[in-house]
Protein backbone atom coordinates (compact mmCIF):
# COMPACT_ATOMS: atom_id res chain seq x y z
CA UNK A 1 0.00 0.00 0.00
CA UNK A 2 2.72 2.47 0.54
CA UNK A 3 4.85 2.18 -2.45
CA UNK A 4 1.74 2.63 -4.33
CA UNK A 5 1.13 6.01 -2.61
CA UNK A 6 5.27 7.05 -2.83
CA UNK A 7 4.50 6.67 -6.86
CA UNK A 8 1.65 8.55 -7.06
CA UNK A 9 3.13 11.26 -5.01
CA UNK A 10 6.46 11.38 -6.95
CA UNK A 11 4.27 11.67 -9.85
CA UNK A 12 2.35 15.05 -8.74
CA UNK A 13 5.83 16.41 -7.97
CA UNK A 14 7.38 15.76 -11.32
CA UNK A 15 8.17 18.53 -13.50
CA UNK A 16 5.62 18.97 -16.43
CA UNK A 17 4.20 20.49 -19.16
CA UNK A 18 0.89 21.49 -19.47
CA UNK A 19 0.68 20.64 -23.36
CA UNK A 20 -1.26 18.08 -24.26
CA UNK A 21 0.11 17.04 -28.15
CA UNK A 22 -0.21 13.48 -28.42
CA UNK A 23 0.16 12.54 -24.94
CA UNK A 24 -2.24 13.30 -21.83
CA UNK A 25 -3.02 11.82 -18.68
CA UNK A 26 -3.58 12.45 -15.15
CA UNK A 27 -2.39 11.65 -11.32
CA UNK A 28 -4.75 11.51 -8.77
CA UNK A 29 -4.78 11.07 -4.97
CA UNK A 30 -8.50 10.47 -3.35
CA UNK A 31 -9.72 10.35 -0.26
CA UNK A 32 -13.39 9.11 1.22
CA UNK A 33 -15.04 9.74 4.87
CA UNK A 34 -18.05 8.08 5.66
CA UNK A 35 -20.59 8.50 7.97
CA UNK A 36 -20.77 4.80 9.34
CA UNK A 37 -18.84 1.85 9.45
CA UNK A 38 -20.01 -1.13 7.76
CA UNK A 39 -19.01 -4.22 9.03
CA UNK A 40 -15.20 -5.15 7.86
CA UNK A 41 -14.34 -1.60 6.28
CA UNK A 42 -13.56 1.39 7.85
CA UNK A 43 -14.68 5.12 8.18
CA UNK A 44 -12.30 5.74 6.27
CA UNK A 45 -10.50 5.00 2.64
CA UNK A 46 -8.95 5.98 -0.44
CA UNK A 47 -7.80 5.75 -3.74
CA UNK A 48 -4.64 6.24 -6.19
CA UNK A 49 -4.94 6.83 -10.22
CA UNK A 50 -2.41 6.93 -13.06
CA UNK A 51 -4.47 7.78 -15.79
CA UNK A 52 -2.24 7.84 -19.61
CA UNK A 53 -3.60 8.20 -22.83
CA UNK A 54 -1.81 8.58 -26.30
CA UNK A 55 -2.95 10.00 -29.70
CA UNK A 56 -1.54 9.89 -33.02
CA UNK A 57 -2.83 10.80 -36.61
CA UNK A 58 -1.00 9.46 -39.57
CA UNK A 59 -2.91 11.02 -42.55
CA UNK A 60 -6.60 10.37 -42.42
CA UNK A 61 -6.12 7.92 -39.51
CA UNK A 62 -6.17 8.33 -36.24
CA UNK A 63 -4.66 5.49 -33.59
CA UNK A 64 -5.38 6.19 -29.76
CA UNK A 65 -4.36 4.18 -26.69
CA UNK A 66 -4.81 4.82 -23.41
CA UNK A 67 -3.95 2.99 -20.03
CA UNK A 68 -5.40 3.37 -16.49
CA UNK A 69 -3.86 2.30 -12.74
CA UNK A 70 -5.47 2.51 -9.93
CA UNK A 71 -5.16 1.66 -6.17
CA UNK A 72 -7.72 1.22 -3.96
CA UNK A 73 -7.72 0.89 0.13
CA UNK A 74 -11.32 -0.93 -0.08
CA UNK A 75 -12.16 -3.24 -1.70
CA UNK A 76 -8.73 -4.38 -2.53
CA UNK A 77 -7.90 -5.68 -6.18
CA UNK A 78 -5.81 -8.46 -6.81
CA UNK A 79 -3.35 -7.25 -9.50
CA UNK A 80 -4.28 -9.93 -12.91
CA UNK A 81 -4.39 -9.30 -16.89
CA UNK A 82 -7.92 -8.84 -17.95
CA UNK A 83 -8.19 -6.67 -21.15
CA UNK A 84 -11.99 -7.48 -21.37
CA UNK A 85 -12.89 -6.76 -17.76
CA UNK A 86 -14.18 -10.45 -17.52
CA UNK A 87 -13.06 -11.16 -14.16
CA UNK A 88 -15.56 -10.94 -11.09
CA UNK A 89 -13.51 -8.12 -9.56
CA UNK A 90 -11.34 -4.78 -11.23
CA UNK A 91 -7.86 -5.44 -12.19
CA UNK A 92 -5.52 -2.39 -10.47
CA UNK A 93 -4.19 -2.20 -14.45
CA UNK A 94 -7.00 -1.14 -16.85
CA UNK A 95 -6.75 -1.25 -20.71
CA UNK A 96 -9.31 2.04 -21.69
CA UNK A 97 -8.77 2.80 -25.17
CA UNK A 98 -6.18 0.75 -28.13
CA UNK A 99 -8.34 1.62 -31.22
CA UNK A 100 -7.30 2.40 -35.20
CA UNK A 101 -10.14 4.30 -36.98
CA UNK A 102 -9.50 4.00 -40.92
CA UNK A 103 -11.30 6.29 -43.53
CA UNK A 104 -13.36 3.75 -45.89
CA UNK A 105 -14.56 6.25 -48.11
CA UNK A 106 -15.59 10.28 -47.57
CA UNK A 107 -17.84 10.11 -44.46
CA UNK A 108 -17.55 6.13 -43.96
CA UNK A 109 -15.11 5.09 -41.22
CA UNK A 110 -14.40 1.38 -39.92
CA UNK A 111 -12.94 1.69 -36.49
CA UNK A 112 -11.64 -1.98 -34.61
CA UNK A 113 -10.24 -2.29 -31.23
CA UNK A 114 -11.15 -1.25 -27.88
CA UNK A 115 -13.10 1.82 -27.17
CA UNK A 116 -16.57 3.02 -25.07
CA UNK A 117 -19.49 2.96 -26.87
CA UNK A 118 -22.50 5.06 -25.92
CA UNK A 119 -25.94 5.98 -27.23
CA UNK A 120 -27.38 7.84 -24.46
CA UNK A 121 -26.85 10.83 -22.45
CA UNK A 122 -24.29 10.57 -19.90
CA UNK A 123 -26.58 11.71 -16.74
CA UNK A 124 -29.44 10.76 -17.76
CA UNK A 125 -31.38 6.91 -18.64
CA UNK A 126 -31.17 5.74 -21.97
CA UNK A 127 -32.86 2.16 -22.70
CA UNK A 128 -30.28 2.59 -25.94
CA UNK A 129 -27.50 2.03 -23.89
CA UNK A 130 -29.11 -0.93 -21.39
CA UNK A 131 -26.80 -3.23 -23.39
CA UNK A 132 -23.67 -1.63 -22.49
CA UNK A 133 -21.24 -2.99 -19.70
CA UNK A 134 -20.99 -0.93 -16.50
CA UNK A 135 -18.52 -1.31 -13.69
CA UNK A 136 -20.36 -0.39 -10.45
CA UNK A 137 -17.26 -1.25 -8.21
CA UNK A 138 -17.90 2.37 -6.81
CA UNK A 139 -21.76 2.59 -7.78
CA UNK A 140 -21.64 6.09 -7.06
CA UNK A 141 -19.30 6.93 -10.17
CA UNK A 142 -21.33 4.42 -12.61
CA UNK A 143 -18.42 4.09 -15.18
CA UNK A 144 -18.75 2.57 -18.67
CA UNK A 145 -16.57 0.05 -19.22
CA UNK A 146 -15.07 -0.52 -22.83
CA UNK A 147 -15.48 -2.87 -25.51
CA UNK A 148 -13.39 -5.11 -28.05
CA UNK A 149 -15.56 -4.41 -31.15
CA UNK A 150 -15.65 -3.34 -34.86
CA UNK A 151 -17.92 -0.12 -35.47
CA UNK A 152 -18.77 1.15 -39.04
CA UNK A 153 -19.94 4.50 -39.32
CA UNK A 154 -20.92 7.08 -41.66
CA UNK A 155 -23.00 9.84 -43.17
CA UNK A 156 -25.13 10.23 -46.08
CA UNK A 157 -26.91 13.93 -46.26
CA UNK A 158 -28.91 13.99 -43.69
CA UNK A 159 -28.94 10.42 -42.47
CA UNK A 160 -26.15 9.05 -40.55
CA UNK A 161 -25.68 5.04 -38.98
CA UNK A 162 -23.35 2.83 -36.50
CA UNK A 163 -23.55 -0.67 -36.93
CA UNK A 164 -21.18 -2.58 -33.99
CA UNK A 165 -20.26 -5.95 -34.08
CA UNK A 166 -19.33 -7.10 -30.26
CA UNK A 167 -17.64 -10.70 -30.16
CA UNK A 168 -16.69 -10.93 -26.44
CA UNK A 169 -19.05 -10.47 -24.00
CA UNK A 170 -18.07 -8.07 -21.19
CA UNK A 171 -20.20 -8.54 -18.04
CA UNK A 172 -21.33 -5.60 -15.57
CA UNK A 173 -18.87 -6.08 -12.60
CA UNK A 174 -20.71 -5.69 -9.57
CA UNK A 175 -19.59 -4.44 -5.93
CA UNK A 176 -18.65 -7.41 -3.26
CA UNK A 177 -21.87 -8.56 -2.13
CA UNK A 178 -22.22 -8.03 1.34
CA UNK A 179 -20.19 -5.06 1.38
CA UNK A 180 -21.13 -0.98 1.63
CA UNK A 181 -21.42 -0.53 -1.75
CA UNK A 182 -23.30 -3.98 -2.72
CA UNK A 183 -26.72 -2.31 -4.41
CA UNK A 184 -28.83 -5.32 -2.76
CA UNK A 185 -29.50 -5.18 1.12
CA UNK A 186 -28.82 -7.83 3.33
CA UNK A 187 -31.63 -7.13 6.12
CA UNK A 188 -33.58 -9.82 4.16
CA UNK A 189 -31.43 -12.24 5.45
CA UNK A 190 -30.22 -14.37 8.80
CA UNK A 191 -28.02 -12.26 10.63
CA UNK A 192 -24.35 -12.97 10.09
CA UNK A 193 -25.11 -14.50 6.66
CA UNK A 194 -21.90 -15.19 4.90
CA UNK A 195 -22.09 -14.64 0.72
CA UNK A 196 -19.80 -16.49 -1.22
CA UNK A 197 -18.95 -15.11 -4.64
CA UNK A 198 -18.12 -17.82 -7.34
CA UNK A 199 -16.03 -16.67 -10.21
CA UNK A 200 -17.54 -17.85 -13.04
CA UNK A 201 -17.07 -17.66 -16.85
CA UNK A 202 -19.61 -15.38 -19.10
CA UNK A 203 -20.46 -16.50 -22.23
CA UNK A 204 -18.03 -15.56 -25.10
CA UNK A 205 -20.61 -13.56 -27.64
CA UNK A 206 -21.72 -10.38 -27.31
CA UNK A 207 -23.78 -8.24 -29.30
CA UNK A 208 -24.58 -6.89 -32.72
CA UNK A 209 -26.53 -3.31 -32.97
CA UNK A 210 -27.65 -1.17 -35.69
CA UNK A 211 -28.44 2.26 -35.22
CA UNK A 212 -29.79 5.04 -37.70
CA UNK A 213 -30.33 8.78 -37.36
CA UNK A 214 -31.86 11.31 -39.69
CA UNK A 215 -32.16 14.76 -39.28
CA UNK A 216 -35.22 16.98 -40.94
CA UNK A 217 -35.14 20.56 -39.63
CA UNK A 218 -35.62 20.95 -35.78
CA UNK A 219 -36.27 16.95 -35.59
CA UNK A 220 -33.85 14.20 -35.25
CA UNK A 221 -35.17 10.91 -35.20
CA UNK A 222 -33.67 7.65 -34.48
CA UNK A 223 -33.97 3.91 -34.68
CA UNK A 224 -31.89 1.04 -33.65
CA UNK A 225 -32.25 -2.92 -32.92
CA UNK A 226 -29.35 -4.83 -31.51
CA UNK A 227 -29.39 -9.17 -30.54
CA UNK A 228 -27.18 -10.46 -28.41
CA UNK A 229 -26.18 -11.43 -24.69
CA UNK A 230 -27.11 -9.44 -21.59
CA UNK A 231 -24.21 -8.08 -19.98
CA UNK A 232 -25.82 -7.61 -16.41
CA UNK A 233 -25.71 -10.61 -14.52
CA UNK A 234 -29.08 -12.96 -13.31
CA UNK A 235 -28.02 -13.77 -9.54
CA UNK A 236 -28.58 -17.50 -8.38
CA UNK A 237 -28.38 -18.02 -4.59
CA UNK A 238 -28.03 -21.59 -3.31
CA UNK A 239 -27.69 -23.23 0.49
CA UNK A 240 -25.34 -26.33 -0.05
CA UNK A 241 -25.92 -27.89 3.36
CA UNK A 242 -22.52 -29.26 3.11
CA UNK A 243 -20.98 -25.89 3.65
CA UNK A 244 -22.80 -25.31 6.92
CA UNK A 245 -20.08 -25.87 9.39
CA UNK A 246 -20.92 -22.84 11.48
CA UNK A 247 -23.68 -20.81 13.48
CA UNK A 248 -24.14 -18.70 10.63
CA UNK A 249 -25.47 -19.54 7.00
CA UNK A 250 -23.25 -20.06 3.72
CA UNK A 251 -24.77 -18.81 0.59
CA UNK A 252 -23.06 -19.40 -2.53
CA UNK A 253 -23.97 -17.17 -5.00
CA UNK A 254 -23.52 -17.44 -8.89
CA UNK A 255 -23.58 -15.22 -12.24
CA UNK A 256 -25.34 -16.22 -14.86
CA UNK A 257 -26.35 -14.45 -18.48
CA UNK A 258 -29.60 -14.59 -20.87
CA UNK A 259 -29.63 -13.56 -24.52
CA UNK A 260 -31.89 -10.36 -25.20
CA UNK A 261 -33.42 -8.82 -28.45
CA UNK A 262 -33.96 -5.04 -28.64
CA UNK A 263 -35.40 -2.50 -30.58
CA UNK A 264 -36.03 0.96 -30.14
CA UNK A 265 -36.94 4.25 -31.29
CA UNK A 266 -36.05 8.04 -30.28
CA UNK A 267 -37.31 11.54 -31.15
CA UNK A 268 -36.20 14.92 -30.17
CA UNK A 269 -36.70 18.10 -31.43
CA UNK A 270 -35.38 21.64 -30.42
CA UNK A 271 -37.38 24.14 -28.97
CA UNK A 272 -36.21 27.57 -27.99
CA UNK A 273 -33.52 27.04 -25.74
CA UNK A 274 -34.56 23.40 -24.99
CA UNK A 275 -33.81 20.07 -26.43
CA UNK A 276 -36.43 17.70 -25.68
CA UNK A 277 -36.25 13.66 -26.00
CA UNK A 278 -38.33 10.88 -25.97
CA UNK A 279 -37.16 7.81 -26.18
CA UNK A 280 -39.00 4.13 -26.24
CA UNK A 281 -37.65 0.50 -26.80
CA UNK A 282 -39.14 -3.08 -26.64
CA UNK A 283 -36.27 -5.66 -25.00
CA UNK A 284 -37.50 -9.58 -25.06
CA UNK A 285 -35.95 -12.50 -23.97
CA UNK A 286 -37.25 -16.11 -23.16
CA UNK A 287 -35.54 -16.33 -19.75
CA UNK A 288 -38.08 -16.66 -16.76
CA UNK A 289 -35.99 -14.40 -14.74
CA UNK A 290 -35.48 -11.94 -17.20
CA UNK A 291 -38.76 -11.39 -19.26
CA UNK A 292 -40.04 -8.69 -21.23
CA UNK A 293 -39.71 -4.80 -20.77
CA UNK A 294 -40.91 -1.71 -22.57
CA UNK A 295 -38.95 0.89 -21.36
CA UNK A 296 -39.38 4.63 -22.27
CA UNK A 297 -37.77 8.00 -21.37
CA UNK A 298 -38.68 11.56 -21.65
CA UNK A 299 -36.04 14.26 -20.90
CA UNK A 300 -35.71 17.92 -21.37
CA UNK A 301 -32.24 19.58 -21.39
CA UNK A 302 -31.24 23.18 -21.48
CA UNK A 303 -28.07 25.03 -21.92
CA UNK A 304 -26.64 27.56 -18.99
CA UNK A 305 -23.25 29.18 -20.42
CA UNK A 306 -20.87 26.68 -20.31
CA UNK A 307 -23.29 24.10 -18.64
CA UNK A 308 -26.33 22.04 -19.03
CA UNK A 309 -29.79 21.33 -16.85
CA UNK A 310 -31.08 17.81 -18.02
CA UNK A 311 -33.92 16.36 -16.62
CA UNK A 312 -35.19 12.53 -17.29
CA UNK A 313 -37.97 10.70 -16.60
CA UNK A 314 -37.68 6.87 -16.95
CA UNK A 315 -40.44 4.09 -16.54
CA UNK A 316 -40.88 0.22 -17.26
CA UNK A 317 -44.48 -0.39 -18.21
CA UNK A 318 -43.81 -4.37 -17.55
CA UNK A 319 -42.85 -5.51 -14.33
CA UNK A 320 -40.57 -7.73 -13.98
CA UNK A 321 -41.05 -11.45 -12.78
CA UNK A 322 -38.44 -11.29 -10.18
CA UNK A 323 -37.46 -8.57 -7.70
CA UNK A 324 -36.25 -5.49 -10.12
CA UNK A 325 -33.37 -4.96 -7.59
CA UNK A 326 -31.41 -8.28 -8.95
CA UNK A 327 -32.06 -6.62 -12.34
CA UNK A 328 -29.44 -3.74 -11.95
CA UNK A 329 -30.08 -1.84 -14.84
CA UNK A 330 -34.00 -2.14 -14.44
CA UNK A 331 -33.44 -1.65 -10.13
CA UNK A 332 -34.67 2.12 -10.30
CA UNK A 333 -37.65 2.24 -12.67
CA UNK A 334 -39.39 4.35 -12.55
CA UNK A 335 -36.69 7.18 -11.85
CA UNK A 336 -36.38 10.41 -12.11
CA UNK A 337 -33.10 12.12 -12.66
CA UNK A 338 -32.45 15.80 -13.09
CA UNK A 339 -28.45 16.71 -13.58
CA UNK A 340 -26.62 19.84 -13.83
CA UNK A 341 -22.61 20.61 -14.96
CA UNK A 342 -21.59 23.80 -14.89
CA UNK A 343 -17.82 25.25 -15.76
CA UNK A 344 -16.94 28.43 -14.45
CA UNK A 345 -13.97 30.58 -15.05
CA UNK A 346 -12.42 29.06 -11.23
CA UNK A 347 -13.68 25.49 -12.37
CA UNK A 348 -16.75 23.23 -12.06
CA UNK A 349 -19.77 22.11 -10.07
CA UNK A 350 -22.25 19.63 -10.60
CA UNK A 351 -25.54 18.81 -8.73
CA UNK A 352 -27.00 15.14 -9.26
CA UNK A 353 -30.53 13.97 -7.84
CA UNK A 354 -31.74 10.42 -8.53
CA UNK A 355 -34.53 9.22 -7.67
CA UNK A 356 -36.46 6.20 -7.34
CA UNK A 357 -40.17 6.74 -7.77
CA UNK A 358 -41.53 3.12 -6.65
CA UNK A 359 -39.68 2.76 -3.27
CA UNK A 360 -38.99 6.26 -2.72
CA UNK A 361 -35.24 6.06 -2.59
CA UNK A 362 -32.62 7.58 -4.27
CA UNK A 363 -28.98 9.72 -3.72
CA UNK A 364 -27.72 13.09 -3.54
CA UNK A 365 -24.67 14.30 -4.96
CA UNK A 366 -22.64 17.42 -4.96
CA UNK A 367 -19.52 18.21 -6.35
CA UNK A 368 -17.58 20.99 -6.51
CA UNK A 369 -13.72 21.98 -8.55
CA UNK A 370 -11.28 24.56 -8.19
CA UNK A 371 -8.53 25.39 -10.43
CA UNK A 372 -5.59 25.86 -8.70
CA UNK A 373 -3.57 26.39 -11.35
CA UNK A 374 -3.29 25.29 -15.31
CA UNK A 375 -2.55 21.70 -14.04
CA UNK A 376 -3.08 21.27 -10.39
CA UNK A 377 -7.08 20.79 -9.67
CA UNK A 378 -8.70 19.83 -6.20
CA UNK A 379 -12.38 18.38 -5.57
CA UNK A 380 -14.52 18.25 -3.15
CA UNK A 381 -18.03 16.51 -2.83
CA UNK A 382 -20.54 13.94 -1.59
CA UNK A 383 -22.66 11.38 -2.23
CA UNK A 384 -25.91 10.76 0.21
CA UNK A 385 -28.19 8.24 -0.51
CA UNK A 386 -31.48 7.98 1.12
CA UNK A 387 -34.35 6.22 1.35
CA UNK A 388 -35.92 2.59 1.76
CA UNK A 389 -33.11 -0.05 2.17
CA UNK A 390 -35.12 -2.20 0.02
CA UNK A 391 -34.45 0.07 -3.14
CA UNK A 392 -31.47 -0.12 -4.85
CA UNK A 393 -30.17 3.50 -3.89
CA UNK A 394 -31.73 3.24 -0.62
CA UNK A 395 -29.29 -0.02 -0.06
CA UNK A 396 -25.88 2.16 -0.09
CA UNK A 397 -27.17 4.10 3.23
CA UNK A 398 -24.02 2.92 4.56
CA UNK A 399 -21.78 4.07 1.88
CA UNK A 400 -22.86 8.12 2.65
CA UNK A 401 -19.50 9.68 2.10
CA UNK A 402 -17.46 13.02 1.48
CA UNK A 403 -14.30 12.93 -0.38
CA UNK A 404 -11.66 15.12 -1.71
CA UNK A 405 -9.12 14.55 -4.43
CA UNK A 406 -6.21 16.50 -5.89
CA UNK A 407 -5.18 15.87 -9.34
CA UNK A 408 -2.62 16.77 -11.91
CA UNK A 409 -2.81 17.21 -15.57
CA UNK A 410 -0.64 16.84 -18.46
Amino acid sequence: MILPLLFLISLLLMPMTAAANDFSGYAELKGFAYTERSEGEPYGAGSGTLFSKWEHRPGEAQLTASLRAQWLTSPQDELSFDPADRKLRRSPLSLRDLWVRLPLAPSHDLEVGRFQLGWGQTDGYSPADSFLPRDLTDPFTDEKLPLWALRVSGQEESLRYQAVLVPVTTPWRLPPLGSRYAPIATGALPQGTVLREREDAPPLPGFAALRLLATRGDWDLGLWARTGVRPAPLLRFTLDPAQQVGPAPVVSVERRYAREDGIGIELSRVTGPYVLRAELAGLLSRDPELGDAVIGTVSAERGFGDGKLLVTLAANAIDPPVNRTLLFDRALLPALIAAWNQTEPWGDWKVVWTAGLERMDGVLKGEIGYNLTDTWKVTGGGDLPYGSENGALGALKKARRVYLALRRSW
